[in-house]
């Protein structure tokens, strides 16, 4: 369990040279939709119950693609039990989303509280942060700007998994919401002509980010990246002719 006291020791797996003393500004990563990731908070919510897998995959691809060489990564989530159905993250496929796990500190907490705290605590250490929250109102306005800030002055990004039905305001800079999509059928030498397992794709809703407009767009992760997937061009061929009942 974790106390929720203050600590002003630094964690064995946080060097102190990890804290960063540059300004916010200096830290400028552009998202797979061309968007700026400023230090600061952003939310990632699923769209639905069984796509919160989805999400959680959006979410480590995401930090795996803007965490720095430098920088410890603190993922913060509820300890399993009978209100968490998808079990802990496997390290094997977090390598799968750029996302090393010698670099992960994961912290496994009790309390929508506890897990508040765990976080503002590993931003102070200059740690980057993941974090999921429970349908709970403990991540309300006040402690969404707290992270924020703290975020901001350790130039650092937090991305939290934010529930599909909670409800009330945040200081994020962005929201999406992500669901699961099928991937495309890909060559393969099976059996009976099988097809074989295509790259993860997802519908991504951008309904909030500062400076942007909300925009919907399909994504795929291949050769450890996300890519935006183009519209199938429109079939060069004739208008199709109108049906005529014969007599």
């Amino acid at each position: 369990m974790i106390r929720p006291e203050p600590d002003t020791t630094t964690p064995p797996s946080v060097a102190p040279h990890s804290v960063a003393p540059h300004p916010a500004t200096s830290l400028t990563i552009t998202s797979p939709d061309g968007l700026a990731l400023t230090p600061g908070l952003h939310e990632i919510t699923a769209a639905g119950y069984l796509d919160q897998p989805a999400a959680l995959a959006f979410q480590a691809g995401l930090m795996g693609q803007c965490l720095p060489p430098r920088r410890p990564l603190l993922w913060v989530r509820p300890r399993p039990g009978p209100h968490q159905d998808f079990g802990r993250p496997a390290p094997s496929a977090l390598r799968h989303w750029n996302l090393d796990p010698s670099r992960i500190l994961l912290v496994e907490t009790d309390t929508p509280e506890h897990a508040l705290w765990a976080m503002e605590d590993g931003l102070r250490q200059g740690a980057w942060v993941m974090g999921e929250v429970r349908n709970h109102r403990s991540y309300d306005l006040t402690a969404s700007k707290r992270l924020h800030r703290l975020a901001q002055a350790r130039t650092s990004l937090v991305l939290i998994h934010r529930p599909a039905r909670l409800e009330g305001l945040s200081v994020a800079l962005s929201r999406r919401r992500i669901a699961a999509r099928p991937s495309r059928p890909t060559p393969w030498q099976g059996a009976n002509g099988l097809f074989g397992l295509g790259a993860p794709r997802f519908h991504v809703h951008l309904e909030r980010a500062r400076g942007a407009p909300p925009q919907e767009q399909e994504y795929e992760w291949k050769h450890a990246a996300f890519h935006v997937v183009e519209p199938a061009p429109v079939a060069d061929r004739p208008a199709q002719l109108p049906l005529v009942r014969s007599a």
